[in-house]
């Protein structure tokens, strides 16, 4: 087992397709914690340099009044999604819960909808999630 940074609030997640549809998608950028949509699970007790520790799990809601998703699309019309993201963390724990760190990953973590644009059809979409960037990189975990 590798020893990998352990995430703080300044975490960024990777959203990467894995569905065929919808067509065409453009994919923003790595996502952060800064969006209402992203909500880790935090310690309250431990912290890095002032940052909370991620724990356990994040969980993420896509919908049009957070800022939509993290693809684009000139074809179709975000309407809404959900990500799951657990921690694999087995030895090192905060709280007595599984800390998340940079490459935690669900290959299935991300389900999401559109509407085509020019027929009105609903199209469903997948992609994983990946923790790329943990916010610091001073404290490891195994």
């Amino acid at each position: 087992m590798t020893l990998e940074n352990v995430c703080t609030e300044n975490l960024l997640l990777k959203f990467t397709n894995t569905s065929l549809a919808p067509p065409g998608l453009v994919y923003k950028g790595d996502q952060g914690t800064d969006t209402v949509k992203i909500v880790p699970t935090y310690s309250t007790k431990v912290q890095w340099n002032n940052k909370r520790i991620a724990t356990q799990q994040i969980n993420i809601t896509f919908t049009v009044a957070t800022g939509g998703c993290a693809f684009t699309n000139a074809a179709h019309t975000f309407v809404t999604g959900a990500a799951f993201l657990q921690a694999s963390a087995i030895a090192t724990r905060g709280e007595n819960l599984p800390v998340l760190r940079k490459g935690d990953q669900s290959m299935l973590g991300c389900l999401g909808s559109w509407t085509n644009n020019s027929t009105g059809a609903a199209v469903s979409c997948a992609c994983s999630v990946e923790v790329t960037d943990a916010g610091q990189t001073q404290v490891k975990a195994q």
